[in-house]
């Protein structure tokens, strides 16, 4: 999918393309609940790559206690 933002909006807003993607991840990541893996995929980064641009947003990663006890039942803090 291609998204088409008219380059008077990105002059508006003081943003570049990469930058709008960015904010667009982080959005989505934030208030639609996709994964950081995914996140990062928009923007065509790792998913601690985005974790660093989301921390640049002044944004923290999505993780509670229900993440905790996946990550314990599938060992993946080990």
């Amino acid at each position: 999918m291609n998204i088409v933002i008219d380059d008077e909006v990105a002059s508006i807003l003081g943003m570049d393309a990469e930058e709008l993607k960015q904010y667009l991840a982080v959005a989505l990541y934030k208030y639609k609940g996709i994964h950081g893996a995914l996140a990062g995929k928009i923007i065509d980064k790792s998913e601690f790559e985005f974790h660093g641009i989301l921390s640049s947003f002044g944004e923290t990663v999505n993780y509670d206690i229900d993440d905790l006890m996946d990550d314990i039942k599938n060992n993946d803090l080990f």
